[in-house]
């Protein structure tokens, strides 16, 4: 889990009475029936920090997500994968590409690494890893597994660890433990996904190489096929995010996303009240998305919630947006999208909220608002309830934000 900005508890703002907006659009096809689509997405990582790094992500990147297209491909060649300054896998390549062949249609990531090493600790050499999710004959599978071509602890070779069962947990003294193998697979109405990892890395005692305290997972794939539908869903949904020119001060909060829906279930993500350091406190956040795919119709729901916004001596109400797309099989399709803001203050004055899409107010020597910021693709639309650039810090803040889209 990444690190994630600190929480401070505050009053929250009062909400008046809301002035609501919103925009739809009805997207129609000539045809009068639409063919059902695969959703292909999958990546391959070098390396990846799972707990504890800030600032080591994903290395020698190979990815794609919520496409229909079965050609799809990306590969990615690195000499060095770095954690902690450290040259963990050397010779690193990844790939990850959708196939439509007479095995079935789905996707196969795979990474490769001449080496893996934590200083003297442990060494491994040849290491491939490879998972595979694939929709044949109407059935949904997986395959995943991780080889070497040699594999040292300390200084002792092991043979017997060259072709590890799945999952296999082996203790490495000075570093903690590694589970080799890692492969799993998840199915749902919607598709399937699998995993596969060569090695993870568990830093549970003090050492030189990884601090203690990490995982890290080396040679990390995922591969994803859904079922025949209608349309892919793709969207997303957060409570705010702040950026300083280009650097982003603080992401998103009360991340949703998704690429099959959540088989028409609503998925409700909260967090506290937080602080955004010399820029904002913000309320309790919370996002819903629902949707499903499915052969007749394919539709997604996201949602934001914020329960009030306070930078400097601007004071924002309750702040909401939503949006909505679908698709039917007979290939009529639409997007929708709303906002509403309570209330907006600034010391005992009270300023009006403007309704329509993209209108305006300018506070002098505080802010611009944007109020109900609306962008629009082809069977997509994305929403802003308000976005508040902040003249004093030379900052963007983006609070309410949904988006929604099919994909055919």
């Amino acid at each position: 889990m990444r690190p994630r900005i600190g929480y401070k508890k505050l009053a929250a703002v009062g909400v008046a009475a809301v002035v609501g907006v919103a925009s739809t659009i009805a997207l129609t096809s000539g045809s009068a029936s639409a063919s059902p689509v695969f959703g292909y997405s999958g990546y391959s990582y070098g390396t990846d920090v799972e707990t504890g790094l800030a600032n080591s992500g994903p290395q020698v990147v190979s990815k794609f997500g919520c496409t229909t297209d079965a050609t799809k491909a990306d590969k990615n060649d690195l000499a060095t994968a770095n954690v902690n300054e450290q040259a963990i896998a050397r010779t690193v390549k990844t790939d990850t590409h959708a196939f439509n062949d007479k095995s079935g249609t789905g996707v196969t990531s795979t990474a490769t690494a001449a080496d893996v090493k934590v200083g003297n600790l442990l060494t491994l050499t040849g290491v491939k890893t490879t998972t595979t999710a694939r929709y044949s004959k109407g059935q949904l599978s997986y395959t995943g597994d991780t080889s070497f071509a040699g594999v040292k602890i300390g200084n002792i070779a092991v043979p017997s660890l060259l072709k590890p069962g799945p999952n296999t947990k082996v203790a490495v003294p000075g570093l903690g433990y590694i589970v080799l193998n890692r492969v799993g697979g998840v199915k749902t109405a919607s598709g399937i996904y699998s995993y596969a990892q060569a090695v993870v890395v568990h830093a549970t005692v003090k050492n030189q190489f990884i601090p203690q305290g990490v995982d890290v997972a080396v040679l990390k794939t995922r591969a994803e096929i859904s079922k025949p539908a209608t349309a892919l869903v793709i969207g997303s949904a957060y409570g705010t995010q702040a950026k300083a020119d280009k650097l982003v001060v603080s992401g998103p909060t009360s991340l949703q996303t998704t690429c099959q829906g959540t088989e028409g279930k609503t998925v409700r993500v909260a967090v506290g009240e937080l602080n955004i350091p010399k820029v904002a406190y913000v309320g309790g956040v919370y996002t819903t998305k629902n949707g499903a795919i499915g052969e007749n119709k394919s539709y997604i729901d996201f949602s934001s919630h914020v329960a009030g916004v306070k930078v400097g001596n601007l004071s924002i109400g309750a702040i909401e947006s939503k949006a909505s797309a679908w698709k039917t099989k007979d290939g009529k399709a639409g997007v929708s999208s709303s906002s509403s803001i309570a209330s907006i203050k600034v010391g005992n004055k009270t300023y009006p909220v403007k309704t329509g899409e993209n209108a305006t107010l300018d506070i002098p020597g505080v802010a611009k608002l944007t109020f109900n910021q609306v962008m629009r693709q082809k069977r997509y639309i994305e929403v802003n309830a308000l976005v508040i650039d902040v003249y004093s810090l030379n900052t963007k803040v983006i609070v309410g934000h949904s988006a929604a889209g099919v994909v055919s």
